[in-house]
């Protein structure tokens, strides 16, 4: 018969390596979904090294390997939506407000039509400059949502 301890210890390698595979599934899903919303293709290990570090810092952001994924990472692997910080950069900043003006197309386009733009800025400015302490200039914002809106008038696609 085996001992309490030699039962105990092999019940508690078992949870670890469980554990430890959960947290490596998550991480690459997290990856995955990264690499989509940035358009990488390929093998990460061929990009140059600041661009590895960048995404690694990235991964941290909705990941940790004590703990696994985060509410952020929650997030982002649900509705993928890329969650800002004060470590977010002017891309990151970009795809968010891209995927916002996505996400309220034809209030957003309503409100360009009756030249509330300033609106539409503040709105932006208002959500974004407390999540990234940051202050963002309004020709950046008008600028992205005009892009997006453009794109879309561009391809005949309604809202």
């Amino acid at each position: 018969m085996k001992s309490f301890s030699t039962v105990y210890n092999n019940s508690k390698k078992e949870v670890l390596a469980t554990r430890a595979s959960l947290y490596e599934s998550q991480k690459v899903q997290i990856v995955n979904v990264l690499k989509e919303a940035y358009m990488i293709t390929g093998n990460i290990s061929d990009m140059p090294m600041d661009v590895q570090r960048e995404l690694a810092t990235k991964v941290l952001e909705y990941w940790s390997p004590k703990t696994g994924i985060n509410r952020a990472g929650l997030k982002l692997l649900t509705e993928n939506e890329i969650t800002l910080s004060p470590r977010s950069t002017k891309e990151d900043i970009k795809l968010y407000i891209e995927k916002q003006v996505k996400k309220h197309l034809a209030a957003i386009t309503e409100a360009y039509r009756n030249s509330n733009v300033t609106a539409v800025t503040e709105a932006f400015k208002e959500d974004i400059e407390p999540q990234v302490k940051k202050t963002l200039k309004e020709s950046f914002i008008n600028n992205t949502v005009w892009g997006v809106i453009s794109d879309r008038i561009k391809n005949g696609i309604n809202y």
